[in-house]
């Protein structure tokens, strides 16, 4: 089975124009804008998978506000240090300007991203799905993933209880994006 590891970092600059005015329904969150970095504008994104490889210079990105309103701007720079990436955009030369960002979303346009290798999916892709047992128990919905340094983590949540299932080969045994369903083998404590 090819392994199931999410890919979330894979962008490409290859997309053609750029829509100034995105359709909503069509913008990936990267991750979030948690604060500034030194007094030049940087500013410390806190993406979905670090370290955000997609995040290159020249790559239209959007700012995004807690009432949906969208800002454009180009990538400059972009360093990891984890668990965060260093990112310089342009028009943002003062921690002043920096400051105003803080709290935003990051997000591009679905189209930048490449086609992905049998197996691989992007974080956003696998968002609520059903996930279920080898013997037929359904445990919940994927609400969220993330990397823990040596592997993706679904969180899984039904109602109030909530599990932790290790993205692995031993423990994932399918994936059915179209289908909205992942199967799992659990191991013994996994769902205590």
């Amino acid at each position: 089975m090819p392994s199931p590891h999410g890919q979330t970092e894979k962008l490409s600059s290859k997309s053609s124009k750029k829509n100034n005015h995105p359709h909503q329904a069509s913008l990936i969150q990267l991750g979030r804008l948690v604060n500034t970095h030194g007094v030049r504008g940087d500013l410390r994104l806190l993406p979905h998978a670090f370290p955000c490889r997609s995040l290159h210079p020249g790559l239209t990105v959007f700012l995004q506000d807690a009432q949906g309103q969208l800002q454009t701007h180009k990538v400059v720079g972009a360093r990891p240090r984890a668990p965060f990436v260093i990112l310089k955009l342009d028009g943002v030369d003062s921690i002043d300007q920096a400051e105003t960002l803080r709290d935003m979303t990051v997000v591009v346009e679905e189209t930048v991203l490449p086609p992905l290798a049998d197996g691989e999916f992007y974080y956003y892709q696998v968002i609520g799905l059903t996930v279920r047992t080898t013997a037929g128990t359904d445990i919940g919905e994927i609400t969220q993933v993330f990397f823990s340094g040596g592997h993706d983590i679904w969180v899984v949540r039904q109602g109030e209880k909530e599990h932790l299932i290790p993205v692995i080969d031993d423990i994932v045994r399918s994936i059915d994006i179209p289908g909205k369903l992942a199967i799992i083998e659990p191991m013994a404590g996994l769902l205590d």
